[in-house]
């Protein structure tokens, strides 16, 4: 028998017949609230995501040696997902300068397959760092009442997304250029220099 306690509450269950995917159920059906999520397993000290660990989840936890589990709430995720931001933006600029390079030197269908990648990872970008930017805005609003940089940044960010649509549609190789190596790579740059250290700052620990 393994009791896990989980804050306040704690609840028991039968190592010896009760599988891993059993006990991840169990615990966030009735474990951990809404705003929390299950990231890790830690098997004999060994950490993997819950990605990771499809082979194993019809092992008992026995078997497993009673592994624990990791467990965060969307704030402290969030955070952690401002790394990958960062990665979005490096890959992001490489991208553009690929695409523009492309359509500067003539090959327009090479640019337009470029161009299709470049905008399904600015979507990813886009929706990663609003949510996170929510999230923070939402647990320290002191700290963002008087910091018009991201908000300024954001609306800048759609006008661009919005205008490369038709400039794309149109086929006006110039102006998609100009909006993608000037415009968008400046405003990336400013999110990487400026909006990301500041939503940083903002952290609190509980």
């Amino acid at each position: 028998m393994i009791t896990l306690e989980l804050g306040n509450d704690s609840f028991s269950l039968d190592g010896n017949s009760i599988s891993l995917r059993q006990a991840i159920t169990a615990i966030e059906t009735d474990g951990i609230s809404d705003n929390e999520s299950i990231t890790a397993v830690v098997i004999e000290g060994k950490s993997f995501s819950i990605d990771e660990v499809g082979e194993l989840l019809d092992y008992t936890l026995e078997e497993l040696g009673y592994p624990s589990l990791q467990i965060k709430n969307s704030y402290e995720l969030a955070f952690e997902a401002l790394e990958d931001c960062k990665r979005y933006i490096d890959e992001l600029v490489d991208k553009i300068l690929i695409t523009t390079d492309e359509f500067n030197k003539g090959n327009i269908d090479q640019g337009n397959l470029f161009f299709a990648d470049l905008i399904e990872l600015l979507d990813l970008y886009v929706h990663l760092i609003t949510r996170i930017h929510a999230t923070a805005r939402k647990a320290n609003k002191n700290f963002f009442s008087d910091k018009e940089v991201i908000k300024n940044l954001e609306i800048h960010l759609f006008s661009v997304i919005k205008a490369l649509i038709p400039a794309r549609e149109n086929n006006d190789i110039v102006m998609l250029s100009d909006l993608l190596e000037y415009e968008l790579i400046d405003n990336l740059k400013q999110w990487k220099i400026r909006a990301i250290p500041l939503i940083q700052e903002s952290k609190i620990n509980f």
